[in-house]
């Protein structure tokens, strides 16, 4: 460890403690935004370009994204709330103290199991890296982190898009929200209008990519919302909670994944399994489908519940 690594990861315990000690929502979901782009610097520097691009397009992107969605309308309410009450006493209410150190004492907790957990999977670090090693030239996938998603261990990836699935489906059925207009802003729809096409170039460079280097369908179907999301607040022709968020397009990587999973599965002997020579196609049109799933369970998560 050099000097900037050092100086790397003392940032980035100094920002998340800042995070988690901010005063308002709203600093902490910045804190916790510039956090999520300095982890992800901490993985490039680990050697893990696919996990730093996940971190920066949905750890940091997505979850900062919607954290200040939430703090808006949480401060928002609140004020409606204070308005609706009418004036304040005249004198302060008791304040309960928070119990700041117990989830402090939590978070240690918490960290040091997880620091155990890590010490105890070190050693086989290297035993399951000359596994995937060997198993590499049978699955016909060049890339180790995709073989490892959609060959080796494609049922805990078929389940995390099942968990999606029921999360996007679930903010649809709740009710909708009141929407206020957004304004129009000339130069973010003139800046929309070139970054939107330069969006949608690198999420299928990601998806094509993802097969023999860095990037992927997670990685694609982030930068794709962004895109969607993106024109849809610089008032771009384009209606994503009307046309993406369907749930026919939600379900469409669970379905095509679990039919893929049976029918080439059925011809290779093995559930989830694909038959030789077809692999690299079909790991393709189940990585095309899982795109547009997680991009629109993103955009859901935005635009809130099932549009009329």
């Amino acid at each position: 460890m050099n000097a900037a690594d050092l100086v790397l990861a003392l940032a980035l315990l100094l920002l998340a403690g800042a995070a988690l000690l901010a005063r308002s929502v709203q600093i902490g979901s910045v804190l916790f935004i510039a956090f999520g782009l300095l982890l992800a610097l901490v993985w490039v520097r680990l050697g893990a370009p696919d996990v730093a691009l996940a971190e920066a397009a949905i750890g940091a992107g997505v979850a900062g994204a919607l954290l200040l969605l939430a703090a808006s309308e949480f401060e928002s309410r609140r004020i409606g709330s204070a308005r609706a009450a009418g004036p304040r006493l005249p004198w302060p209410r008791p304040r309960q103290a928070r119990p700041r150190w117990t989830l402090g004492a939590l978070a240690l907790a918490c960290a040091a199991v997880l620091l155990l957990a890590v010490l105890a999977i070190e050693p086989l670090a290297g035993a399951a890296t000359a596994a995937v090693a060997r198993s590499l030239p049978e699955s016909e996938i060049a890339h180790p982190v995709t073989a490892v998603l959609l060959a080796f261990r494609a049922y805990d990836t078929l389940l995390e898009i099942a968990v999606l699935l029921v999360a996007a489906l679930a903010v649809q059925a709740a009710p909708a929200p009141a929407h206020r207009p957004l304004p129009h802003d000339p130069v973010l729809a003139r800046v929309a209008a070139i970054t939107v096409p330069l969006a949608l170039l690198v999420a299928v460079y990601l998806l094509w990519a993802g097969a023999s280097r860095s990037g992927g369908a997670f990685q694609a179907g982030a930068v794709l919302a962004g895109a969607v999301l993106l024109a849809r607040f610089a008032g771009l022709p384009l209606d994503p909670q009307s046309h993406l968020t369907r749930p026919p397009v939600l379900a469409l990587g669970l379905a095509v994944f679990i039919l893929i999973g049976l029918g080439a599965g059925a011809l290779a002997g093995a559930a989830l399994g694909y038959p030789t020579g077809w692999v690299k196609p079909l790991v393709l049109a189940i990585e095309a489908a899982l795109m547009l799933s997680i991009a629109a369970t993103l955009v859901a998560l935005f635009g809130g519940s099932k549009p009329a």
